[in-house]
């Protein structure tokens, strides 16, 4: 039984490894497909679910006790709003054209 396990925790994290690579490609690929703020968006989305993939398996987080879930979720919500804050930042503050312009 301890062997059958063994196995499927091996071919688990041997499917998270090439999927981790598979990110990374898309990353890639996505770079230079100069996509501007959406290519921004979609690299950012890729990479926070890259790091929650590492951190949830590798680290060993799936184990750990519901405190560290709850801590995980609050670092994510401060993380997104601070990633999108400027985004509505300039989007809904009121401004003059002056200010966009270099001269």
């Amino acid at each position: 039984m301890e062997e059958n396990s063994q196995q499927d925790e091996f071919q688990r994290d041997i499917l998270i490894y090439f999927s981790i690579i598979a990110m990374m490609g898309l990353i890639i690929l996505i770079s230079h497909l100069q996509l501007k703020v959406w290519g921004i968006f979609l690299i950012v989305s890729i990479a926070c679910v890259e790091a929650g993939i590492l951190a949830y398996y590798f680290m060993h987080l799936m184990t750990k006790k519901k405190t560290v879930h709850l801590v995980l979720l609050l670092t994510v919500v401060v993380f997104l709003s601070l990633l999108f804050w400027p985004a509505w930042d300039v989007a809904y503050s009121p401004r003059t054209h002056s200010e966009f312009t270099t001269f």
